[in-house]
């Protein structure tokens, strides 16, 4: 129980320290992120990157959204396009995948509202489908399962509105009406036929605040040369089967969760977590990471990018755009600690992905006697990666981040 005696103790001991005052003034006027910068760390920053995937693009921009897993992953095929075309640059339009997936999760939302019409509304399977039914964010098979079904479009076939790029009054339109619909869904006794006019709503909502999608465009585009090409008449569809060099099929999703409750070299999948109803399931390979990070460094040596997902907010340096746990020590200014490790960062909620990124390089050191050319050479250290955000160009490596290898081991 707090009492005035235990405040007043505390008070007085908190005053019986001169440097808490000094601390307070310097603290309560200051962004914890500035004044905790480790300036000795900050002076010898400057990464240098000896594998690095070509070409190096310029970052795209999700601004106030939550679309950096559509980001992520179109910048992974972006690459593969400029490269087969032979052009500066190139973007694919993420509010086309962007429009599909809020009218796939409506009706994969809803139709989980209906399976489970008989729990209870207070229950917590029911009130976690009703907290965040348009969430912006996703996972790797969603945008499987997005691709396979709607295609890909450029982004001139399908710019961004006001609403893509601001989402917040879009969601919070389409999670008031998802509840009203739940609500009634829970209560019809022809809930499936009620669905259908629901969704027929969420696609004019959808329509008017991004646009209608596409159904047939042409493509024009000069190389580097200057030679000028047209494919005429494409659907979505055509475009990405006929003219992108990628199967997004290809890929799968590893993740790294060490609680023992997950053994490794298992898959796993998250109930009522999904998008397309008739599409694949969310799977994880669960792996330790030392083996996600080997396949990665893998793949950049093939000259191919990784999407990845993190816990971002932990230990982030905007202003020299690094993810770096000697870079900031907030919880120096209160000459505190914390201690809990990965596996209990998990399981007490410190810990989630919040952000997807995409890995193009890194630096790596060979031991002395580690023949270089040498495949089956163990000796390999990755000091750092270089990462691909998608948060515009700024920053000493134009929105390019910095990530540490022990930040990876920790918070991807």
């Amino acid at each position: 129980m707090i009492n005035n005696s235990k405040i007043n103790k505390w008070k007085q001991q908190y005053e019986n320290d001169p440097n808490n005052a000094l601390l307070e003034n310097i603290i309560s006027h200051n962004p914890l992120n500035k004044i905790s910068q480790i300036r000795d760390n900050l002076k010898s920053f400057k990464p240098i990157y000896n594998i690095s995937v070509k070409p190096h693009l310029k970052v795209t921009n999700q601004k106030s959204s939550g679309r950096c897993w559509l980001f992520a992953a179109l910048n992974v095929i972006r690459r593969e396009m400029v490269s087969k075309y032979d052009i500066e640059d190139f973007e694919f339009s993420q509010s086309y995948l962007f429009f599909w997936d809020k009218l796939e999760r409506m009706n994969y939302n809803l139709e989980c509202i209906i399976q489970t019409k008989q729990e209870d509304i207070d229950g917590r399977l029911v009130q976690h489908l009703l907290n965040d039914p348009s969430c912006d964010g996703g996972q790797w098979d969603m945008i499987v399962n997005l691709v396979k079904k709607y295609g890909l479009v450029p982004k001139d076939a399908y710019r961004e509105t006001h609403h893509s790029s601001n989402s917040n009054e879009l969601n919070a339109i389409i999670t008031k009406k998802f509840r009203e619909w739940s609500h009634n869904l829970r209560t019809s006794k022809d809930p499936h036929l009620l669905k259908e006019k629901y969704m027929k709503e969420t696609f004019s909502i959808l329509c008017k605040v991004l646009g209608r999608p596409p159904t047939n465009f042409d493509w024009e585009y000069k190389d580097k040369k200057e030679n000028y090409n047209i494919i005429k008449n494409l659907t979505p569809i055509d475009f990405y089967k006929a003219h992108v060099p990628f199967n997004i099929e290809d890929y799968v999703c590893l993740i790294n969760d060490p609680r023992r409750e997950h053994p490794y070299n298992k898959i796993y999948t998250v109930q009522y977590l999904g998008n397309v109803l008739d599409g694949d399931k969310v799977k994880y390979l669960n792996l330790p990471i030392e083996r996600i990070k080997e396949l990665t460094l893998k793949t950049l040596k093939d000259g191919k990018s990784v999407w990845f997902g993190c816990d971002v907010g932990q230990y982030l340096n905007k202003e020299v755009c690094a993810m770096d746990m000697n870079l900031i020590r907030k919880l120096d200014l209160f000459n505190s600690s914390f201690k809990l490790n990965k596996e209990m960062r998990l399981k007490y909620k410190d810990s989630l992905m919040t952000h997807a990124m995409v890995i193009t390089g890194s630096n790596v050191s060979k031991e002395e006697n580690c023949i270089v050319f040498n495949p089956g050479c163990n000796d390999e250290k990755v000091n750092y990666w270089e990462v691909e955000n998608s948060w515009d160009k700024h920053g000493p490596m134009d929105g390019y981040y910095y990530m540490t290898d022990d930040w990876f081991d920790e918070f991807v």
